[in-house]
């Protein structure tokens, strides 16, 4: 880090304004914990740069990066748009050629890419609903619009869909007729037993579409298909047409679960939560924390705003702010996520670590006991892989200790009740 930059960090205080507390805008244990390349893509990856980021950007720039690493990385991450537009703006001559060309190409894909993808959103949502079936669009372009303003300022891959369980099989059909199929790990058989996802590819291979009741990861679950969310909708403003979607409340506390079940691996998933809290100051934070509490999630939601606080300052309530820093595991856990911008990866938390990181973040005790003899009765690899995060570590091999044998007890009984079954109806048959 450049002089100039330490001198104003060193000048800059804390302050509160308006009832919101804005912590220090870089601290040491995050420079230290980050490698120069991810704390550049940190910086850059925000629709609003401040002057102390635009310094650190350009000292950051202008002190041997790797720019092979910085382009990868922010491809992988999903914020290429925002850091390519950054960087053009702030130091565009410290850009190597080749990086700049690979940078402009990959961004008029991803704005012409978006703009399919919302044009077969909007046909997509007029489908079902011409059937009576009422999909909210999820993440993707709906998020762009909301979050960033700017379609073109956010990658997309897909097109996921909220429904409820009961109209799949009617979505399904809808899918069907508009040049869809399950994806090829996705059979007929497979999808309708299922709980939460059912891909669908477009036959041309350039849309993917995910019909979403749950989301699903490890043995982390979370429902989707809630009442509540079909009556808070509100509309979003895409280019060709208004679709309805979440209300941003309801929105913040669903990115927040749904990057928590993915250890927080990507980037641009925390970029999110950023620019919706930047975006919609107005939010009802009572109703947040509430409903949050409701559906049994309100730690994953402070997880998630955590991680906005600590790598995009994002500004939130006192209330909000007291009780991130009054949680323990919250301090421990942020500083470990995303793993790749790490200097040191393996000491962050991958998308292997995710029912550690669920059951370390559940609400409740009885929350906690329930994943956890899941997690002993499927005698999980998490039990016996040393993490120094995971303080639950210890109790969860002594609780295996006692249910596995159990577990292999009750099996071989069961076994053995349903052979002597078995051989009762041969006996009877014979």
């Amino acid at each position: 880090m450049g002089q100039q930059t330490r001198s104003m960090i060193a000048r800059w205080k804390p302050s509160r304004r308006g009832g919101t507390f804005l912590k220090p805008w870089v601290q040491c244990s995050e420079i230290s914990a980050m490698s120069a390349e991810g704390r550049l893509l940190v910086l850059c990856a925000r629709t609003a740069v401040s002057e102390f980021a635009r310094v650190e950007i350009a000292d950051l720039a202008c002190d041997g990066i790797n720019w092979d690493l910085v382009w990868q990385m922010s491809k992988v991450h999903g914020v290429a748009p925002l850091v390519y537009r950054n960087l053009a703006a702030i130091c565009p001559a410290t850009i190597p050629s080749a990086i700049h060309e690979a940078y402009r190409r990959h961004n008029q894909a991803t704005t012409l890419l978006n703009n399919v993808l919302a044009k077969e959103l909007v046909a997509l949502l007029d489908a079902l609903a011409a059937k009576g079936v009422t999909a909210i669009p999820f993440k993707g372009i709906s998020l762009a619009q909301v979050a960033y303003g700017d379609l073109s300022m956010r990658q997309c891959g897909d097109i996921d869909l909220i429904v409820e369980r009961g109209a799949v099989p009617q979505a399904r059909k809808v899918l069907w007729s508009h040049g869809y199929q399950p994806s090829s790990t996705d059979s007929d058989a497979e999808t309708e037993s299922r709980e939460s996802n059912h891909v669908f590819l477009k036959r041309n291979g350039l849309v993917t579409v995910n019909l979403q009741c749950g989301l699903t990861r490890h043995h982390a679950r979370f429902r989707l298909d809630r009442s509540a969310l079909w009556g808070r909708l509100k509309p979003i403003g895409l280019p060709m047409k208004s679709v309805m979607g979440l209300c941003p409340e309801d929105l913040l506390i669903l990115l927040c679960v749904h990057g928590t079940t993915h250890a927080w691996t990507q980037l641009k998933w925390v970029c999110d939560v950023a620019e919706l809290v930047r975006r919609k100051p107005a939010l009802d934070w009572s109703r947040i924390l509430f409903q949050a509490n409701e559906w049994g999630c309100r730690r994953m939601v402070l997880l998630g705003l955590a991680m906005a606080q600590n790598l995009f300052d994002s500004a939130l309530p006192r209330t909000v702010s007291h009780e991130i820093e009054a949680d323990a595991d919250l301090s421990v856990l942020v500083w470990r996520m995303p793993q790749q911008l790490l200097k040191q990866p393996d000491e962050g938390i991958d998308e292997d670590c995710t029912d550690a990181l669920c059951l370390t973040i559940k609400d409740s005790l009885w929350a906690r006991w329930e994943l956890s003899v899941i997690l002993c009765r499927t005698d999980t690899a998490l039990i016996h892989r040393p993490l120094p995060w995971f303080r639950f570590q210890r109790q969860l091999q002594i609780l295996s200790a006692c249910i596995v044998p159990l577990c292999r007890v009750a099996s071989k009984r069961l076994l053995s009740i349903r052979m002597r079954h078995m051989v009762g109806r041969w006996l009877q048959s014979s």
